[in-house]
């Protein structure tokens, strides 16, 4: 949904003084803002530093990950002018864009897309247009105990992405690691979502969703992803490296941290949260590939939407403008570390921050192997069978069943976008 150019222009035009002439008004009402539940000092500061700058309140609301969706969804749905600004999951931008939800960012953003790392744009865009601005991105790396490796007598992976090691290389290793009498197991990926786990289809070929972005069925059960979810069910039911039942990203990071796996496929946000297990010796190197195929990593992140029937738009648009400046991203990194969407924050950090080789082997990515979610305005049904499809498959069903059973539920919840 857009709002005419005249209607833009003088809502810009109003933002651009919000912070001299139109302080003392702004701090009569506050922008509803739906977020996530990350801590408050992860949160707090950002909108503080807004409502400093320009005398406008920030409401916003910090909810679980899961109430966040149903939030939104059950507000949005209303078709009313609650929430003002809210919290986007990147690959949700289509869906929410598709049903009117959204606000065509064109305007706003005009001519400064060369300012951001390009994959980070991707997941902001449907139809051809920005509706979701990035805060940050993401990228995954192999985590790996330090310790384990040495007492095993093993080489520690390489960090170096041209070094970059196969799953069939990554396979022998986790064997060696894995010692059922201590319950310690040799690899596991973060979580069981598409998000982490497409990319290991899409190394060995596969595409994860029709052209149209709306078939599943002959992609989300076709051979290459039967034989690719085939090889990731084999470490936990064959060779039994992999710890079954744990799907979620608390379990194996506690699990990672106490010394009882030795490595972990995962996120940045690990780099911080890991510290917080004394004694922990960890390294990084690039996520694996398989060795007939090609590297590919997991990319994507939060962005932030205005909803078009606000009825605070100036404020609104300042607010997501001001978050499109380099101190409000500069600040934002450093309260919750995703890989930067601009490209100065990695620029003027080249020298302190982004010296460590894990930060080195994340721009390689985003540069090189970086693949966003699939593009669909159903992403969020594709997602939630998928997931259970991925849940299956960890415990033992059948590969083949599972991903068609998946593909058929999606292909019928995609009625409704055609």
């Amino acid at each position: 949904m857009n709002i005419g150019r005249r209607q833009f222009l003088a809502s810009a035009a109003g933002a651009a003084v919000l912070g001299s002439v139109g302080r003392a008004w702004a701090q009569t009402t506050s922008l509803s803002v739906p977020w996530m539940g990350w801590p408050e000092e992860q949160v707090r500061p950002l909108m503080a530093a807004f409502e400093k700058s320009s005398g406008v309140k920030i409401a916003e609301e910090r909810l679980p990950i899961a109430e966040l969706f149903k939030t939104l969804e059950v507000r949005l749905s209303a078709r009313n002018e609650m929430p003002d600004v809210y919290l986007v999951d990147g690959p949700l931008t289509a869906s929410y864009a598709a049903r009117g939800h959204l606000l065509d960012l064109g305007e706003l953003m005009s001519g400064q897309s060369d300012r951001y790392v390009p994959t980070t744009l991707v997941q902001g865009t449907y139809a051809d247009k920005l509706y979701a601005l990035p805060l940050g991105t993401s990228s995954q790396l192999l985590f790996y105990n330090k310790k384990l490796f040495a007492d095993a007598g093993l080489p520690e992976p390489k960090a170096d992405p041209q070094g970059r090691m196969t799953w069939e290389q990554i396979l022998p290793i986790a064997q060696a690691l894995t010692k059922p009498e201590a319950s310690q197991f040799g690899l596991a990926f973060e979580n069981t979502n598409p998000y982490q786990l497409l990319p290991l289809p899409q190394s060995w070929g596969a595409e994860v969703i029709g052209p149209d972005g709306l078939t599943a069925s002959g992609y989300v059960d076709s051979d290459k992803m039967i034989e690719a979810m085939s090889w990731y069910q084999a470490l936990y039911q064959t060779h039994k490296v992999s710890p079954v039942g744990a799907f979620q990203t608390g379990i194996t990071q506690e699990m990672f941290g106490a010394g009882k796996l030795a490595m972990i496929v995962g996120g940045t946000w690990n780099l911080g949260g890991f510290s917080k297990f004394e004694g922990l010796d960890f390294g990084v190197a690039p996520h694996p590939y398989f060795e007939k195929g090609k590297p590919v990593t997991p990319t994507g992140s939060w962005h932030v939407g205005i909803n078009p029937r606000t009825a605070h738009m100036e404020r609104a648009l300042a607010f997501v403008k001001w978050l499109s400046t380099r101190d409000a991203m500069d600040l934002w990194f450093d309260l919750r570390q995703y890989p930067p969407s601009l490209k100065a924050i990695w620029e003027e950090r080249a020298s302190t921050t982004f010296v460590d080789p894990a930060w080195e082997i994340v721009q390689y990515e985003l540069a090189n192997t970086a693949t966003p979610r699939p593009p669909t305005p159903g992403y969020r049904e594709y997602e939630d069978f998928l997931k259970t499809a991925m849940q299956d498959i960890q415990t033992g069903a059948n590969v083949k069943d599972a991903l068609s059973k998946a593909a058929q539920s999606i292909d019928r919840e995609m009625r409704k976008y055609r």
